[in-house]
Protein backbone atom coordinates (compact mmCIF):
# COMPACT_ATOMS: atom_id res chain seq x y z
CA UNK A 1 0.00 0.00 0.00
CA UNK A 2 0.91 3.27 -1.11
CA UNK A 3 1.27 5.89 2.00
CA UNK A 4 1.06 9.45 0.54
CA UNK A 5 3.12 12.20 2.27
CA UNK A 6 2.33 14.90 0.01
CA UNK A 7 0.06 15.98 -3.25
CA UNK A 8 1.30 18.04 -6.32
CA UNK A 9 -2.54 19.49 -7.69
CA UNK A 10 -3.08 21.29 -11.01
CA UNK A 11 -5.59 24.54 -10.60
CA UNK A 12 -7.45 25.02 -13.74
CA UNK A 13 -9.75 21.71 -14.66
CA UNK A 14 -8.57 19.74 -11.34
CA UNK A 15 -9.79 22.03 -8.61
CA UNK A 16 -12.03 24.34 -10.65
CA UNK A 17 -15.10 23.94 -13.26
CA UNK A 18 -14.57 24.57 -17.07
CA UNK A 19 -15.30 28.52 -16.24
CA UNK A 20 -12.54 28.32 -13.94
CA UNK A 21 -14.59 28.82 -11.24
CA UNK A 22 -13.41 26.63 -8.09
CA UNK A 23 -15.73 23.72 -6.96
CA UNK A 24 -16.96 23.83 -3.35
CA UNK A 25 -16.35 20.23 -3.40
CA UNK A 26 -12.92 19.96 -4.16
CA UNK A 27 -12.49 22.94 -1.44
CA UNK A 28 -13.82 21.19 0.88
CA UNK A 29 -11.92 17.82 -0.04
CA UNK A 30 -9.01 19.40 -0.26
CA UNK A 31 -9.50 21.43 3.72
CA UNK A 32 -9.85 17.91 5.03
CA UNK A 33 -6.39 17.30 3.81
CA UNK A 34 -3.91 16.17 6.56
CA UNK A 35 -1.04 16.41 4.04
CA UNK A 36 0.35 19.04 2.15
CA UNK A 37 -0.76 20.21 -0.93
CA UNK A 38 1.25 21.52 -3.57
CA UNK A 39 -0.37 23.35 -6.29
CA UNK A 40 1.03 23.31 -9.72
CA UNK A 41 -0.09 25.21 -12.72
CA UNK A 42 0.48 27.17 -16.39
CA UNK A 43 -0.47 30.24 -14.84
CA UNK A 44 1.39 33.09 -13.24
CA UNK A 45 3.19 33.20 -9.62
CA UNK A 46 1.03 35.88 -8.26
CA UNK A 47 -2.24 34.17 -9.35
CA UNK A 48 -1.16 30.99 -7.60
CA UNK A 49 0.39 32.43 -4.66
CA UNK A 50 -3.29 34.17 -3.88
CA UNK A 51 -5.04 30.90 -4.96
CA UNK A 52 -2.83 29.04 -2.31
CA UNK A 53 -3.85 31.80 0.42
CA UNK A 54 -7.27 31.42 0.03
CA UNK A 55 -7.26 27.49 0.17
CA UNK A 56 -4.87 27.57 2.79
CA UNK A 57 -2.01 26.07 1.07
CA UNK A 58 1.63 26.20 2.05
CA UNK A 59 3.24 28.74 0.06
CA UNK A 60 5.11 26.32 -1.55
CA UNK A 61 3.92 25.79 -5.21
CA UNK A 62 5.01 25.73 -9.20
CA UNK A 63 3.46 28.18 -11.64
CA UNK A 64 4.17 28.56 -14.94
CA UNK A 65 4.50 24.74 -16.26
CA UNK A 66 7.41 25.10 -13.97
CA UNK A 67 9.56 27.84 -15.31
CA UNK A 68 8.58 29.72 -11.42
CA UNK A 69 8.48 27.78 -8.45
CA UNK A 70 7.72 29.20 -4.83
CA UNK A 71 9.80 27.34 -1.74
CA UNK A 72 8.54 29.94 0.63
CA UNK A 73 6.73 33.27 1.36
CA UNK A 74 10.06 34.66 0.68
CA UNK A 75 11.45 32.72 -1.31
CA UNK A 76 10.66 32.40 -5.45
CA UNK A 77 13.38 30.71 -8.14
CA UNK A 78 13.22 31.27 -11.68
CA UNK A 79 14.43 27.81 -13.81
CA UNK A 80 13.76 29.00 -16.85
CA UNK A 81 14.19 31.82 -19.77
CA UNK A 82 11.55 34.20 -21.20
CA UNK A 83 14.24 35.23 -23.66
CA UNK A 84 13.74 31.68 -25.75
CA UNK A 85 10.17 32.19 -25.13
CA UNK A 86 10.13 35.75 -26.59
CA UNK A 87 12.13 34.86 -29.67
CA UNK A 88 10.12 31.93 -30.11
CA UNK A 89 6.86 33.85 -30.24
CA UNK A 90 8.47 36.64 -32.83
CA UNK A 91 9.42 33.34 -35.30
CA UNK A 92 5.84 32.42 -35.13
CA UNK A 93 3.69 34.89 -34.92
CA UNK A 94 4.75 35.97 -38.18
CA UNK A 95 3.09 32.87 -39.62
CA UNK A 96 0.51 31.92 -37.05
CA UNK A 97 -2.01 34.71 -35.80
CA UNK A 98 -1.13 34.46 -32.33
CA UNK A 99 -2.80 36.73 -29.27
CA UNK A 100 -0.84 37.24 -26.19
CA UNK A 101 -3.02 37.02 -23.10
CA UNK A 102 -2.63 40.39 -20.93
CA UNK A 103 -1.57 38.17 -17.66
CA UNK A 104 1.96 39.05 -19.71
CA UNK A 105 2.94 41.45 -17.37
CA UNK A 106 2.96 39.41 -14.37
CA UNK A 107 4.82 36.72 -16.16
CA UNK A 108 8.65 35.94 -15.55
CA UNK A 109 8.91 32.61 -18.08
CA UNK A 110 6.28 31.71 -20.70
CA UNK A 111 3.84 32.98 -22.50
CA UNK A 112 0.41 32.45 -22.77
CA UNK A 113 -1.96 32.62 -25.86
CA UNK A 114 -5.14 32.26 -26.79
CA UNK A 115 -6.57 29.20 -27.92
CA UNK A 116 -7.51 30.62 -31.37
CA UNK A 117 -4.75 29.10 -33.89
CA UNK A 118 -3.82 25.92 -35.02
CA UNK A 119 -1.58 24.48 -32.05
CA UNK A 120 -0.62 21.27 -33.66
CA UNK A 121 0.91 22.79 -36.95
CA UNK A 122 2.49 25.54 -34.39
CA UNK A 123 4.37 22.54 -32.80
CA UNK A 124 5.69 21.80 -35.77
CA UNK A 125 6.21 24.37 -36.94
CA UNK A 126 9.07 25.31 -33.65
CA UNK A 127 10.21 21.46 -34.06
CA UNK A 128 11.34 22.30 -37.76
CA UNK A 129 12.90 25.62 -36.77
CA UNK A 130 14.88 24.53 -34.16
CA UNK A 131 13.26 26.23 -31.30
CA UNK A 132 13.92 25.73 -28.09
CA UNK A 133 10.23 25.78 -26.43
CA UNK A 134 7.54 23.39 -26.35
CA UNK A 135 4.07 24.50 -27.07
CA UNK A 136 1.47 22.99 -24.83
CA UNK A 137 -2.60 23.57 -24.82
CA UNK A 138 -3.87 22.96 -21.43
CA UNK A 139 -7.33 23.19 -22.79
CA UNK A 140 -7.46 26.93 -20.95
CA UNK A 141 -4.68 28.80 -22.90
CA UNK A 142 -1.88 28.02 -25.01
CA UNK A 143 2.10 28.47 -23.65
CA UNK A 144 4.84 28.29 -25.34
CA UNK A 145 7.31 27.24 -22.30
CA UNK A 146 11.14 27.05 -22.27
CA UNK A 147 11.59 23.31 -23.11
CA UNK A 148 13.79 22.60 -19.90
CA UNK A 149 11.49 22.67 -17.56
CA UNK A 150 8.05 21.85 -17.01
CA UNK A 151 5.80 20.51 -13.77
CA UNK A 152 7.95 17.61 -13.24
CA UNK A 153 11.18 19.74 -12.62
CA UNK A 154 9.31 21.88 -10.51
CA UNK A 155 8.31 18.78 -8.70
CA UNK A 156 11.83 17.46 -8.72
CA UNK A 157 13.39 20.35 -7.16
CA UNK A 158 10.62 20.78 -4.68
CA UNK A 159 10.45 17.39 -3.35
CA UNK A 160 14.20 17.96 -2.56
CA UNK A 161 13.61 20.55 -0.24
CA UNK A 162 10.53 19.13 1.39
CA UNK A 163 12.87 16.32 2.08
CA UNK A 164 9.85 13.91 0.71
CA UNK A 165 10.89 10.94 -1.59
CA UNK A 166 9.27 11.27 -5.21
CA UNK A 167 7.12 8.07 -4.57
CA UNK A 168 5.81 9.44 -1.97
CA UNK A 169 3.84 12.10 -4.13
CA UNK A 170 0.28 11.76 -5.68
CA UNK A 171 -0.25 13.61 -8.53
CA UNK A 172 -3.77 14.95 -9.11
CA UNK A 173 -4.48 16.45 -12.69
CA UNK A 174 -6.48 17.15 -16.16
CA UNK A 175 -4.00 18.03 -19.09
CA UNK A 176 -1.18 16.84 -20.85
CA UNK A 177 1.03 19.81 -19.01
CA UNK A 178 0.71 17.50 -16.03
CA UNK A 179 2.07 14.19 -17.65
CA UNK A 180 6.06 15.09 -16.69
CA UNK A 181 4.65 15.72 -13.07
CA UNK A 182 2.61 12.57 -12.98
CA UNK A 183 5.81 10.74 -14.28
CA UNK A 184 7.40 11.22 -11.31
CA UNK A 185 4.78 10.70 -8.99
CA UNK A 186 4.58 7.83 -6.66
CA UNK A 187 -0.02 7.38 -7.20
CA UNK A 188 -1.19 9.05 -10.14
CA UNK A 189 -4.77 10.50 -10.66
CA UNK A 190 -6.98 12.35 -13.12
CA UNK A 191 -10.38 13.97 -13.21
CA UNK A 192 -13.02 12.71 -15.69
CA UNK A 193 -11.93 15.53 -18.03
CA UNK A 194 -8.41 14.64 -18.39
CA UNK A 195 -7.01 13.97 -21.44
CA UNK A 196 -6.56 10.66 -22.89
CA UNK A 197 -2.52 10.77 -22.43
CA UNK A 198 -2.99 11.41 -18.63
CA UNK A 199 -5.79 8.83 -18.01
CA UNK A 200 -4.03 6.04 -19.87
CA UNK A 201 -1.02 6.49 -17.00
CA UNK A 202 -3.10 6.87 -14.15
CA UNK A 203 -3.68 4.67 -11.14
CA UNK A 204 -6.68 5.95 -10.75
CA UNK A 205 -9.14 7.98 -13.23
CA UNK A 206 -12.25 9.89 -11.72
CA UNK A 207 -15.84 9.30 -12.96
CA UNK A 208 -16.68 12.61 -12.03
CA UNK A 209 -15.12 15.74 -13.75
CA UNK A 210 -13.55 18.79 -12.72
CA UNK A 211 -13.43 19.43 -9.09
CA UNK A 212 -16.07 16.69 -8.21
CA UNK A 213 -13.57 14.25 -9.83
CA UNK A 214 -10.69 15.95 -7.20
CA UNK A 215 -13.04 15.05 -4.25
CA UNK A 216 -14.18 11.40 -5.65
CA UNK A 217 -10.33 10.98 -5.44
CA UNK A 218 -9.64 12.31 -1.96
CA UNK A 219 -12.53 9.97 -0.93
CA UNK A 220 -11.09 7.29 -2.89
CA UNK A 221 -7.48 7.27 -1.22
CA UNK A 222 -8.52 7.75 2.40
CA UNK A 223 -10.61 4.23 1.34
CA UNK A 224 -7.69 2.65 0.59
CA UNK A 225 -6.34 4.41 3.46
CA UNK A 226 -3.79 5.95 1.52
CA UNK A 227 -4.24 9.35 3.50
Amino acid sequence: MTIIRAMVVDIDGTLSDENRVLCPKAVQALRSLKVPVILSTGNTHCFTRTVSVLLGTPRIFISENGGVISLSEDEMEILADLKVCEEAFQKLSAEFHMNRYNSSRYRFTDIALQRDFDVASAARRAQELGLPVDIIDTTYAVHIKDRRVDKGTGLARIAERMQIDLSQFAAIGDSNSDLPMFRLAGYRASVGNASVELKSISDYVAKAKFGNGFAEIVNHMIEQKML
